[in-house]
């Protein structure tokens, strides 16, 4: 909740504190009635286009609304009070992530829901770059806790006091910018993803995973690939589940194997894992750490972990060329071993490994890396929105109103679907969606088993002849088909799809007439 911008600075004194203007409407503390001030402020409000006033009760107006109001007095412990609310806010609305942008003459703040984007509410030139101050400065327990305008840093929000109940912890993420409307030509981006506490999930790992939108076939090869050693791999882009799957796959094996070890490396850890030792690697997050050191010591967590007698390690992400390395040797050594990576799809996190193998002076990557005793799986996976059953809209309706797809788009459904009937569009929304036409998140995935008949293609480089082999022979199915499937289904809008899918909708058939040319 934001006061309009072109106010801020016009409340009087005597006022400061008791009114909010939010979103056409000021809202006022009731004792304030009968202040010749207020009078005089609302009929200024009324010239810029705010139309209505609600008076509050004072202790109503203190719990909703003290917090944004006292936000332009300037004081530190005002400005946290505002930042508070704004994730209690983020929590309320079912938000993943916030976004605070100092422009300069002016700062934005966004929410992503449900992997959307919308805009939340403008700040006043001088109130952006305080409140991204104070998160930083007063909230976060990064090393450096002094913010620099002009560095990338990093830090978590973990203090109790400044979550909502079921957040556990808030990733804090600031960028400089360049902006031409600001005085010096600096600014900021602060990006804040929410991580949710979600301990509480239950059931088997084919419950979990079915539940995250995988389907019986994809959840009876994970299962597979926890009962064996060797690496598996989980990529995707930022912000699409990794963790989360990460997580449910930790747990659920922890859970149905209690007389097995465990662990994992993570910097930091995001989520409370049930049944598993949770190693921290000691950079404490801190984005100012050289690299190389980070990297090296994340090695030194990995050899600390395999030195305690584990049976299964976790390796949050594998960044450094160092991790990759002492990722392969604890799959040598007999472990089951699971981890993340940022790659474009499945067969893509092996282009990604032998990069950072390379970088760690292995001289033929693809030999260590695709080994039956090392390499047991590739997963990748995107999210894509989720139509809300009470107001989708059939196709055949909306290509006849404001919903109708693009062009370009319903062209590529009509190539990808031989049955369209059952496409679905976004709707208006309803009471059932909160007003957003969608109702969570599933995953469009592919799971990659690896066999020796598949390593050995990719040991000779021959991707091409590996993927046909996965496709036809071990009837695999890449996360581009399984979100057509979802169309098909309608339970996905193709728009908002391919929005999120990075892709066109008929990116495998172009692929595959491309390879037979």
């Amino acid at each position: 909740m934001l006061q309009d911008t072109s106010l801020i600075g016009l409340v009087p004194q005597d006022l400061r504190g008791r009114i909010v203007i939010d979103g056409g409407v000021v809202r006022v503390s009731k004792e304030l009635q009968g202040k010749p001030s207020l009078d005089s402020f609302v009929s200024l409000a009324q010239r810029h286009g705010v139309g209505e006033i609600t008076w509050h009760k004072p202790d109503e107006f203190d719990a909703k609304f003290r917090a944004v109001a006292q936000f332009t007095d300037g004081a530190k412990s005002n400005v946290q009070a505002y930042a508070v609310r704004l994730l209690r806010d983020a929590y309320e609305r079912g938000a993943s992530d916030i976004h605070i942008t100092n422009y300069g003459a002016y700062g934005a703040i966004q929410m992503r829901r449900l992997g959307l984007l919308s805009d939340y509410g403008q700040l006043a030139a001088g109130d952006s770059p305080k409140l991204i101050r104070a998160i930083y400065e007063t909230m976060t327990d990064a090393a450096d806790s002094s913010f620099s305008q002009t560095e990338r840093q990093d830090g978590r929000i973990v203090h109790r006091k400044f979550l909502p109940a079921e957040v556990h912890s808030v990733r804090v993420h600031t960028e400089p910018l360049e902006c031409a409307q600001a005085e010096d030509g600096n600014g900021t981006f602060m990006a804040l993803r929410l991580l949710y506490d979600s301990t509480k999930a239950t059931g088997t790992l084919e419950e979990r995973v079915t539940a995250l939108g995988y389907t019986a076939t994809d959840a009876s090869r994970l299962r597979f690939l926890t009962q064996r050693t060797g690496l598996t791999i989980i990529s995707g882009p930022t912000g699409h589940g990794k963790s989360t799957l990460l997580k449910h796959v930790m747990e659920s094996m922890a859970h149905e194997n209690p007389e097995r070890n465990h662990m994992s490396v993570e910097d930091p850890p995001e989520y409370p894992l049930m049944g598993t030792k949770q190693i921290m690697v000691n950079t404490n997050g801190n984005s100012a750490v050289d690299p190389t050191e980070r990297g090296r010591a994340y090695m030194n967590a990995i050899a600390g972990c395999m030195r305690s007698d584990p049976d299964v390690l976790m390796i949050g992400e594998i960044r450094y060329p160092e991790a990759a390395g002492a990722a392969i040797d604890a799959a040598l050594t007999g472990h089951g071993v699971w981890a993340t990576l940022h790659a474009n799809n499945g067969f893509g996190i092996i282009r990604r490994m032998v990069s950072l193998l390379n970088a760690a002076d292995y001289v033929n990557p693809l030999e260590y890396l695709c080994d039956h005793n090392v390499l047991a799986g590739l997963i990748y996976q995107r999210l894509v929105p989720q139509l809300c059953p009470e107001c989708k809209i059939p196709l055949q309706e909306a290509q006849k109103g404001k919903h109708a797809l693009p062009r370009a788009v319903e062209d590529r459904v009509l190539r990808v679907l031989y049955d369209p009937t059952g496409v679905h569009v976004r709707g208006d929304g309803c009471e059932h969606c909160r007003q957003l036409g969608i109702t969570g998140q599933r995953v469009a995935a592919e799971v990659i088993q690896t066999d020796p008949t598949l390593l050995s293609h990719l040991r000779r480089d021959d991707f091409a002849k590996a993927e046909s082999y996965w496709r036809h022979d071990l009837k695999g199915r890449s996360y581009v088909a399984h979100a057509v499937e979802l169309i098909g289904a309608g339970l996905v809008d193709p728009h908002l799809a391919e929005l999120r899918l990075g892709v066109p909708l008929d990116f495998d058939k172009m692929l595959h007439e491309g390879a037979a040319a």
